[in-house]
């Protein structure tokens, strides 16, 4: 089914989205589906709202926001019929809890995560340089992981993520890198979270 289609089709079913609805008529006729039509229906109608407001007021990043996006629609889509809504402000409500919900709890694992990792990446440059054969024998598994993890990733996003650990703006880290300061945050934020997840894999498989 085509955008306009789509658009067209939400014109007819539901209210103007700043307004609200007298009743849930028109937005049960969508719900009722539980299919990807359905979940096109309220990306359209609420996903770039919730998008916009998870990039600016969260700061998460696009593809993290995105994903959050399509979690609450799905989640929405799945259990509304659990609940009776008055009208469309209610099921907006519900819509915007699930979504700061999802939002908090990214935030709070990010946050973790990336305290983690930043730790972890000073200690592997602090114990790089030097290191004797009976240092590596006595290295932690945790630290051995992180290893493998960077081992895999190109010189330049290893300097990323070291400079990073140790402060450096991204202007100053593109300098050495080639690549436009604009766009490190990005890389290092999905860097991060590679690195993170070879990590754990790693220690799981211990």
């Amino acid at each position: 089914m085509s955008l306009k289609v789509l658009s067209d089709k939400i014109h007819i079913l539901v209210c103007p989205f700043s307004y609200g609805c007298t009743d849930m008529s028109d937005i049960n006729s969508i719900l009722k589906n539980k299919n990807k039509e359905t979940i096109a229906l309220l990306y359209e109608r609420y996903g770039k709202k919730l998008y916009g407001f998870a990039i600016t007021k969260w700061k998460v990043s696009e593809d993290d926001s995105w994903e959050l996006v399509y979690k609450t629609l799905y989640k929405v889509m799945n259990v509304a019929d659990q609940y009776s809504f008055k009208d469309e402000g209610k099921f907006i409500g519900f819509l915007f809890k699930v979504f700061v919900n999802y939002l908090r709890n990214h935030y709070r694992d990010t946050k973790a995560k990336g305290i983690a990792t930043t730790e972890l990446l000073e200690k592997h440059e602090k114990l790089s340089s030097d290191r004797t054969e009976s240092e590596e024998e006595n290295t932690s598994p945790l630290m051995k992981c992180l290893q493998k993890a960077l081992a895999i990733l190109d010189d330049w996003q290893r300097i990323l993520l070291l400079m990073r650990a140790q402060d450096h703006s991204y202007e100053d880290i593109s300098k050495y890198i080639a690549r436009p300061g604009d766009q490190l945050k990005v890389y290092h934020m999905r860097l991060k979270k590679v690195v993170t997840e070879k990590t754990n894999d790693c220690m799981n498989k211990k």
